[in-house]
Parts: structure tokens; C-alpha cells; sequence
């Protein structure tokens, strides 16, 4: 047979192969990209009218320009709020009364051991014993954070919004990773606060071996902003800081981030010395008693970053293989078929 007539045979029945798989094996389904889900806890005292309608409403608004799904959750914590969420950011809380009940920290717990999911949990200070810390630690610990806040306060006569107990952080962290995050970032306002402090335990829920995180480095534990040079530490009840002394002053850390996360190392983590949004006046604020603040930026790359990143980092283990697709299968099979008659056929010609 003439191998020019061979080759065009061979090339016709290349061509009716490829025409023909899109039949037998059907179109590629499209999967439509819906936005990723944010939590922000307003069940525990965070809610206040007059921030919902100034900073609390301006930063949802600019999440769901970025791409986001932004829902407040009014009715507590759980399994519900929770589904399909990526992110969760919980807010400062107030008095007994609205502390985190025992399902919410294990319904948290369970959601970010999971894997790939973003949480920001903001302290307070000690002043008057009316804040509940100890909840904020308790659901850190429940998810292997590293960072806790300390049972104290946080004062600055120098760097704040008319008057110390409305601090002022003016310095953010240097590390290149967190570059992208911080930067634009110059003033944020950290009001009625507390400083964080690490813990390099294998069981970080132990609290043993506390770390000035100003003065020790911890895996995978980024400091985002710092307080002024001025700052200082200021114990208004009859607990005492753990990695700090009462009377302390210096840059000490007022937020983190801190990756690899998690039961299977997947999860981001940021925490702050005061909350984020609510309060009596968050962390996202742009101006604050005349001073113009750049808060915002912080509190919204910091949870874009955070989300991207956990979404996006791979398992540290091996994913368990898909199973196999029969509609594949079959539809290849069913192309070999139809080559062999095509070929058969032309064989005979």
C-alpha cells in the first residue's frame, strides 16, 4: 500500500477519534465559583448601632468588593453559622454573660481542626476584671494556637487617640512574608488593649515556657504591629502577665500571624490585643478623636492574606486518590472501538 495514502488514512482516523471523545464521554462539567465565606461573631456583645453603621458596615463592604461573602452572626456560634465558612473572626467580649459556652469553642474547634481555614481572635484588657480573656485563650487553645493574650493592659502617653488607655501602634513587622500585609500601614488604633505573648510548646495549651514575643522568635509566628517605644504595661486586677512584668515598657506585640495551623498543619491564625471590629472602637477604624488612622488596611489584607493562604497551602499528608471515573473510562473504551472498525474498514478498502 502506498505510504503516503497509509499516513492519510492514519490522519483521518486521528481526527474522527477526537470528534467523536467529546461524545461518548460528555461535556466537562463547570463548577461556578461562589465567594468565600467570612463569620463575624456579633453574638457576644461585640454588636454596637453606632459601629455597625460606621466602621463595622464600611469593612464588610469593602470584603465583599474584594470578593468575599461577609455574615454576622447574631444567634451564637455553631455547626450552622459555620458551614462553608473559610474565615472566622471573633471580636472582643464583655462580662460572664456573654462568654463563649462550651459547644461554641468545640463547635470552632472542630470547624478549624478541619483544615484550611482562617481565624482572628481579639483580646481586651483587664481593666475593672470585666473582660473574659480567658474564653479568647480557651478557644486559641482548643485549636493549637501558639499566641495568647496576657491577663493585663496595655497604656501609651505618648502614641494614642486622647488618652492612654487608647494606644496607638506605630510599628508593623518586618519579616518579608508579612511585607504584602503590612504594608500602608502606619497607625492603628489598639483601644483599651492588652499585648500578646508566645508559647513554643508541643501542647501550647499547656501555657508552659511563655515567651516575650518582642524578644524570641516561635515557628511560624509572624508579628504583625507593635506598640510604641512608650508603651506600657499597666495590671489592673490581681493577675499578673505571664512572659511580662507589671510596669514593663516597650514595642510589645499587639497582633500576630501564624501559619501551619491546625491538627494537619493547614489553618492561619491571627491574634490581636484588641478587637478588630465592634468594641468601643476597633481596630479597623480610619480616624478616631482627630487622629487619622490606617487601621483598615491592616484588619482587611490581614484577612485576605490569612484566607488565601489556608485555602491555597497543601496537606501535610498525601490526599487519598479520586476515585475513578467510569464515565472516562467508558468513553475511552468506546473511542478504541470505533478506531478498530475505522481501521478495519479501511483495511478492506
Amino acid at each position: 500500500m502506498n505510504s503516503k495514502i497509509t499516513k492519510r488514512r492514519v490522519f483521518a482516523v486521528m481526527v474522527m477519534a477526537a470528534m467523536l471523545l467529546p461524545l461518548l464521554v460528555g461535556p466537562t462539567p463547570v463548577t461556578a465559583q461562589s465567594p468565600k465565606k467570612i463569620v463575624f461573631d456579633y453574638s457576644h456583645g461585640q454588636y454596637s448601632s453606632k459601629l455597625w453603621n460606621t466602621t463595622d458596615l464600611q469593612l464588610a463592604n469593602n470584603l465583599t468588593e474584594m470578593g468575599y461573602e461577609v455574615v454576622w452572626a447574631y444567634g451564637g456560634i455553631n455547626d450552622t453559622i459555620l458551614s462553608d465558612a473559610v474565615g472566622l473572626v471573633l471580636g472582643s467580649i464583655y462580662g460572664e454573660s456573654n462568654a463563649y459556652a462550651t459547644s461554641e469553642v468545640t463547635a470552632i474547634a472542630d470547624w478549624f481542626n478541619a483544615g484550611h481555614k482562617f481565624l482572628w481572635v481579639g483580646y481586651d484588657s483587664d481593666y475593672s476584671g470585666a473582660y473574659i480573656n480567658d474564653n479568647m485563650t480557651q478557644i486559641l487553645e482548643a485549636v493549637g494556637s501558639h499566641v495568647y493574650g496576657e491577663p493585663t493592659s496595655v497604656q501609651d502617653a505618648y502614641s494614642n487617640c486622647g488618652a492612654s488607655y487608647r494606644p496607638v501602634a506605630n510599628k508593623t513587622g518586618t519579616d518579608p512574608f508579612i511585607a504584602d500585609v503590612v504594608a500602608g500601614t502606619s497607625k492603628v488604633l489598639m483601644h483599651g488593649p492588652t499585648l500578646l505573648y508566645g508559647s513554643n510548646s508541643t501542647s501550647p495549651g499547656e501555657n508552659v515556657n511563655p515567651i516575650a514575643l518582642e524578644d524570641k522568635s516561635i515557628d511560624n509566628v509572624y508579628p504583625l504591629l507593635y506598640y510604641g517605644a512608650s508603651a506600657t504595661i499597666a495590671d489592673s486586677d490581681i493577675r499578673y502577665p505571664y512572659a511580662h512584668n507589671d510596669g514593663d515598657t516597650g514595642s510589645f506585640v499587639a497582633a500576630t500571624l501564624e501559619t501551619k495551623a491546625g491538627e494537619n498543619g493547614t489553618g492561619v491564625i491571627v491574634v490581636s490585643g484588641a478587637s478588630p471590629y465592634g468594641d468601643y472602637q476597633p481596630m479597623c477604624s480610619w480616624k478616631y478623636k482627630n487622629v487619622t488612622l490606617d487601621g483598615y488596611n491592616l484588619v482587611q489584607k490581614a484577612i485576605d492574606f490569612g484566607i488565601d493562604y489556608a485555602t491555597t497551602v497543601p496537606t501535610t499528608t498525601p490526599p487519598t486518590p479520586a476515585p475513578l471515573d467510569m464515565t472516562l473510562v467508558l468513553g475511552g473504551i468506546g473511542v478504541v472501538v470505533v478506531v478498530i472498525i475505522i481501521v478495519a474498514v479501511l483495511k478492506k478498502r
